[in-house]
């Protein structure tokens, strides 16, 4: 898992959201409110919201696109139970709880990189 989290707040608007996955290279942005993982987008998301409006809408926020309430797992579970929910959920992430706390977030290019090593 990847413990470099790069969250965004759910008020965040489309281009700063677009400008981070540039800035920081990934796929997967977490919504974090008050501390609490409250969702999370990928550059898929926003594809989508490109593509339905043929821009990237100044008014609309992380809020508005991200899949609420995404579903995760707990640091003390197994490798395996990661890739059992990302496959069968056709996901390429999951978010990584310590108890409520978020502390990472797990990647299929992870769990790859853990199968070939």
């Amino acid at each position: 898992m990847s413990k470099n989290i790069i969250a965004v707040d759910p008020e965040v608007h489309l281009n700063k959201v677009r400008e981070m996955f540039e800035e920081y290279d990934v796929h997967h942005l977490l919504v974090v409110s008050g501390g609490n993982l409250v969702g999370i987008i990928s550059t898929h998301d926003l594809l989508n919201t490109y593509k339905e409006e043929g821009k990237i809408p100044d008014n609309m926020t992380a809020e508005e696109i991200m899949t609420a309430n995404p579903l995760s797992i707990d640091m003390s579970d197994s490798i395996g139970l990661a890739a059992d929910i990302i496959l069968a959920n056709k996901f390429h992430a999951l978010p990584v709880l310590d108890g409520e706390e978020l502390v990472g977030i797990i990647t299929n290019h992870d769990l790859i990189k853990y199968a070939f090593k």
